[in-house]
């Protein structure tokens, strides 16, 4: 099973799992909300006999949520898609006060088909959409394999996107401060990959599904092939290694954010030596040093390593934000929607 915080598509590799296993799951799955709700549409859960996977908000909902599933899986409830809708103030007496509608599937043999289309299909594109028919309980979803999105919720049929869109930070140095960085980035949408050159470092960086470590033990030559990360933070153990890794991430381009940690005076004397190897001004724009300025005062790793994750998680999710609204804007209508 996955282990920390699970990403909005680990269900269907987790549910898998269970099928292989011969295990029985419910995957609990919010389709829709309206007004103040913990979660979002797309939020999950799934829940074996022994075990409960990701979440939807806590609370009195998933408290319910997770005593139908249950029994479901102890043969006290019908083994069929369900969908349920709450009330949070009225039925559930929370807070927020909106209203949820959560869809109970069962996971057994029977899944394993449209599971595993589920699977190729984000492993090709990077998202999929199934359909989910709450009038036949019976029928098995439906993986859409074009690129036709479809929206027919009048119809009873519950359409639901799903993509990785978590974005992935190359990590430079397991010392001290990257493995309190990767402890709280267990907990957080993100994919960390380590790079570092010292084995005894690298094993002791935690294990989590979203944590990564490259295998190669050479740093520099990991930052030469970097291809699909959005953010490179530089903390190694030597400052001329640091030094040979920003000249090589700044030239790139696709890295929305480049990292660097240390002092001021650090952050001038690279420059200064980066402008004299020829980068010019825009490439030495792309360089954040000191790292985590806006986070609490404190050199301590875990304060160091929170400010920063921060300071990442901000300017990609503006990144994303800036694509996804240039998307929609150049979107017809009638192809938009929305799971």
């Amino acid at each position: 099973m996955i282990s920390a915080l699970p990403g909005p598509a680990d269900w269907i590799d987790a549910a898998l799992d269970c099928v292989h296993r011969r295990h029985r799951g419910v995957l609990a799955m919010v389709t829709d909300e309206r007004g103040s709700t913990p979660r979002d549409t797309g939020s999950w859960m799934l829940l074996t006999k022994d075990a409960v996977l990701g979440t939807i908000g806590g609370g009195e909902l998933e408290r319910t949520i997770v005593e139908a599933a249950r029994a479901m899986l102890e043969g006290a409830g019908g083994w069929s898609r369900a969908p349920v809708q709450c009330a949070l103030g009225p039925d559930m007496r929370q807070c927020c006060g909106g209203v949820v509608q959560v869809l109970l599937e069962p996971i057994d043999a029977g899944a394993a088909q449209w599971l595993l289309e589920a699977q190729q299909q984000l492993a090709l594109t990077g998202h999929v959409q199934i359909a989910f028919d709450s009038a036949d309980c019976e029928a098995s979803p439906v993986v859409n394999t074009d690129d036709t999105l479809v929206d027919a919720v009048s119809s009873g049929i519950i359409a639901l996107s799903f993509e990785e869109n978590r974005p992935r930070l190359a990590l430079f140095g397991a010392g001290h401060v990257g493995r309190a960085l990767c402890a709280i980035a267990s907990q957080l949408p993100i994919r960390v990959t380590v790079f570092d050159a010292r084995p005894n470092q690298c094993a002791q960086v935690p294990e989590a599904a979203n944590l990564f470590v490259d295998g190669r033990l050479d740093p520099v030559g990991g930052a030469q092939q970097l291809q699909n990360y959005e953010a490179a933070l530089v903390m190694t153990h030597s400052h001329s290694l640091d030094y040979d890794l920003c000249r090589i991430l700044l030239r790139r381009p696709d890295l929305m954010y480049t990292g660097l940690i240390g002092s001021e005076s650090k952050s001038r004397r690279f420059r200064k030596a980066l402008r004299k190897d020829g980068l010019h001004d825009l490439e030495l724009a792309r360089l954040t040093s000191p790292i985590g300025k806006h986070g609490p005062d404190g050199k301590e790793p875990g304060v160091i390593a929170m400010s920063v994750l921060s300071e990442i998680l901000t300017v990609c999710q503006r990144a994303q934000d800036r694509r996804r609204s240039s998307a929609t804007s150049t979107t017809p209508l009638n192809q938009v929607h929305h799971g």
